[in-house]
């Protein structure tokens, strides 16, 4: 005791600042430090919750940037084999549309042919036709001048029914 009053320190003070500081200590944890802590504590829950809640959202987010990227190659791929569909749809009315084309080219010239091939059996009839009517005239004329009447008209009808025979024999 002696050394504190030599301090310069009175013991009665230093019991009563002694006091005054337990019932301080005692207020400010009790009103003060309890709360306080309660506080950081709810705010550090708040705080965690909060980064769990960010990270769930994250991670969904994640995942439904993944479906939606799944989802787009899909629709992507469907798009291609859509359109690879398509062309080939084209390409098939397109043959269909060259076959139809050579098939009238075709049925055309067969056609044409065929009245190319009735034009020249007509020609050539009326030409044998014609080159009979005209051997028969020529017979005629060169046989009048040659021989006599009765024998002219014999050798006429004989040439005649020759030369029509085979015009015959040609038109088979």
């Amino acid at each position: 005791m002696q050394l504190l009053h030599d301090l310069g320190i009175d013991f009665r003070v230093l019991i009563i600042n002694l006091g005054a500081f337990v019932v301080v200590l005692i207020l400010l944890t009790r009103f003060f430090f309890r709360p306080f802590g309660r506080f950081l504590s709810d705010r550090a829950r708040h705080l965690q919750d909060q980064m769990s809640e960010a990270e769930r959202a994250r991670a969904q987010a994640k995942q439904e940037l993944a479906e939606m990227d799944a989802r787009h190659q899909q629709v992507q791929e469907d798009l291609a084999r859509e359109a690879d569909r398509q062309r080939q749809a084209a390409r098939e009315e397109a043959q269909k549309i060259m076959d139809e084309a050579n098939r009238l080219a075709r049925e055309r010239k067969r056609h044409a042919e065929d009245e190319l091939h009735r034009d020249v059996t007509v020609a050539r009839q009326e030409l044998r036709a014609h080159t009979a009517d005209l051997a028969t005239d020529i017979a005629r004329r060169a046989l009048a001048r040659a021989l006599g009447p009765d024998e002219r008209q014999t050798s006429v009808e004989a040439a005649v029914r020759h030369i029509e025979q085979l015009a015959q024999q040609e038109s088979n």
